[in-house]
């Protein structure tokens, strides 16, 4: 029992700091989906807790504020997740003109497919979100490689306008919300260019695709 701990621990200090590498299709999927949940739930919790303070948690008991925020985390997750689509595109280009238009053309599928795979009781459908990131990213495939400084900067002004906290205490705070969430996205940045297996990426993502 006491090695399986000692193994265990080794093993989650070596993850932490030699984090593995991002090569097929499902890690991939793992990595996208993840960091942009985690991007919404930094961004979301992280405000109202800041700014309810020592009533966050008697406010999260609250049906109307509890349901204000879930609202918010899963229209910001839509936002987050469509800015890291757009952010690994760029990544991930291929020089090759062929390569690159079957690349793009498959990570143009996934974010309907992705988004798609849980619809919160506040919405019929995510219809208007994906035809939003269908038209953001036919103009990021073809332009430069987008920067995560930049990229998060409308998920930002969304969480702004919609979280569950009154306008009057939240007014100025729109660039704060962008500044927290430009600090996440240029860490999950950072994970990515040291995790991704570039030329493994493409070829799973690329196989047996066309544009």
């Amino acid at each position: 029992m006491m090695m399986d701990r000692k193994s265990s621990l080794l093993r989650r200090t070596k993850d932490y700091f030699f984090p593995p590498a991002v090569a097929s299709a499902a890690e991939f999927k793992a990595f996208v989906t993840g960091e942009a949940a985690y991007l919404a739930q930094k961004s979301v919790f992280g405000y109202c807790r800041v700014k309810t303070m020592q009533d966050y948690d008697k406010l999260m008991g609250e049906a109307l504020f509890r349901d204000g925020v879930e609202i918010c985390r899963w229209e910001a997750y839509a936002g987050t997740l469509a800015d890291t689509l757009v952010l690994v595109e760029g990544f991930l280009r291929p020089a090759d003109p062929a390569a690159r238009s079957r690349l793009a053309g498959h990570i143009a599928t996934l974010y309907p497919d992705w988004l798609g795979e849980h619809v919160p009781p506040h919405r019929s459908d995510w219809t208007d979100r994906a035809e939003a990131f269908a038209a953001r990213f036919a103009l990021s495939r073809t332009a430069e490689p987008a920067q995560p400084a930049q990229v998060v900067r409308d998920t930002a002004a969304l969480v702004h306008d919609i979280v569950p906290i009154a306008d009057r205490l939240k007014r100025n705070d729109r660039e704060v919300i962008y500044g927290d969430l430009r600090l996440h996205a240029l860490a999950m940045h950072s994970q990515m260019l040291k995790r991704f297996d570039r030329p493994a990426l493409v070829a799973a993502l690329t196989a047996d695709s066309t544009d």
